[in-house]
């Protein structure tokens, strides 16, 4: 059975008569990369805070690693803008934190860090002159000085274009599997968490109303198609063997299928039912996101502050 690294019991906190984090009791497995998925406001922030030390719970209690595991390196976190000394190169900058934890300088691990995150360690342009990614990549290795377990990361690819966040996505996966780094990465670009995570917590209103496995998101994987159709039913009649359907208008139609869709067009053509436009919609996390949220159901127990 695999090893619990981050556990919430009924974690509450409250602002006046605001709960921005309401009961919320999740449990994280080491080696996992685990996403933490809602709309602005949904607590997610204020989850991480907590979990890091810079908000105390109002009720409720968590625990990070096991007590002999754990040290002032074992976690490490960054929330909202990173730290960083912009007047320091980036080397320096590492240095710099290690002196702040109190830990023996390694070098050697300096410049694999910094190459780790896809940095030239002998770059010595202080940090000021960094691009937004660059510095995003430096606050990434600061953390990693201490060689911690545990990385919580809020929000991380914040502002970077889309090869930045190809470029991050690729450090996760990398700290993950090299590492054995267990990932904490609160985001509400989930395409991006899709490709990454091997779990996902849903907030909405500061609970969270859905746990979701990297094996349920591949179970609806399928693609989901909208329709356009001349008789609504019929299709509705013909779809159902390819896949679980939704009517949205009189003339339009959800259908989530792994089938072709020169297939889906051919059996409904046989039937009569003429087809107007046929378009590929979202993508299954967006998909159990938007059903979650619109039950708001807790299958995981757990209103807001971001």
């Amino acid at each position: 059975m695999a090893e619990t690294v981050i556990r919430t019991e009924h974690l509450t906190k409250t602002y006046g008569a605001l709960k921005a984090v309401n009961d919320v009791s999740i449990e994280i497995e080491r080696g996992a990369i685990v996403g933490l998925v809602g709309q602005n406001g949904a607590g997610k922030t204020t989850l991480i805070r907590m979990l890091t030390g810079l908000v105390k719970p109002t009720s409720g209690s968590f625990e990070l690693l096991p007590q002999s595991d754990r040290n002032d390196t074992t976690v490490a976190a960054i929330v909202e803008r990173p730290s960083l000394y912009l007047s320091l190169s980036a080397t320096n900058n590492l240095v710099a934190q290690c002196k702040l934890l109190g830990i023996s300088i390694d070098y050697d691990h300096l410049r694999r860090t910094l190459e780790l995150v896809g940095l030239n360690p002998t770059l010595t342009t202080k940090v000021k002159n960094y691009s937004l990614g660059m510095q995003q990549r430096l606050a990434i290795a600061m953390t990693l000085v201490g060689k911690p377990q545990v990385l919580i990361l809020d929000e991380p690819t914040n502002g970077l274009d889309p090869q930045g966040i190809h470029d991050m996505r690729d450090i996760f996966v990398r700290l993950n599997r090299d590492c054995g780094v267990t990932l904490l990465i609160s985001s509400h670009i989930l395409s991006e968490l899709s490709k990454v995570a091997t779990e996902f917590y849903i907030m909405d209103r500061g609970r969270v109303i859905r746990r979701v496995s990297a094996e349920q998101l591949d179970a609806v994987s399928a693609q989901k198609l909208r329709l356009t159709v001349s008789d609504v039913t019929k299709a509705a009649e013909v779809l159902a063997q390819f896949g679980k359907t939704s009517v949205i208008s009189s003339t339009q139609i959800f259908v989530y299928t792994d089938a072709p869709s020169t297939q889906i067009l051919l059996s409904l053509a046989q039937e009569g039912v003429a087809v107007t436009n046929i378009t590929q919609m979202g993508d299954a996390l967006e998909q159990l996101y938007l059903d979650a949220l619109s039950g708001n159901v807790s299958s995981t127990g757990g209103d807001s502050h971001d």
